[in-house]
């Protein structure tokens, strides 16, 4: 099994450059997670993250702002957090 997820060095190249831009430009050595379960929670919400800004380089805007009013109700539904609530409904209303 090992032998099958092995990555020969020339692929390795892209999948470490983002790693480094991850921690580089999305803070991703600030993480402070001790649990191992939210460790990894985090390394892939910012994996995540990196998808949807390739993406939008290459999405047209109206889908771009669907996108943006999706997250934001689930960001909202999800958090529960009053704080979280009223800034997400303020960058909707402007």
């Amino acid at each position: 099994t090992a032998v099958k997820n092995h990555i020969r060095p020339g692929e390795r190249n892209p999948i470490e450059g983002k790693f480094g831009q991850a921690k580089t430009r999305y803070g991703m050595d600030n993480i402070k997670a001790k649990l191992a379960n939210t460790s990894t929670s985090w390394i892939s919400t910012i994996a995540l993250v990196l998808n949807l800004v390739r993406m939008t380089r290459q999405a047209p805007v109206s889908l771009l702002l669907r996108i943006q009013n999706w997250l934001a109700y689930h960001v909202v539904r999800l958090a529960g957090n009053f704080r979280i609530k009223n800034y997400y409904n303020v960058l909707m209303t402007t």
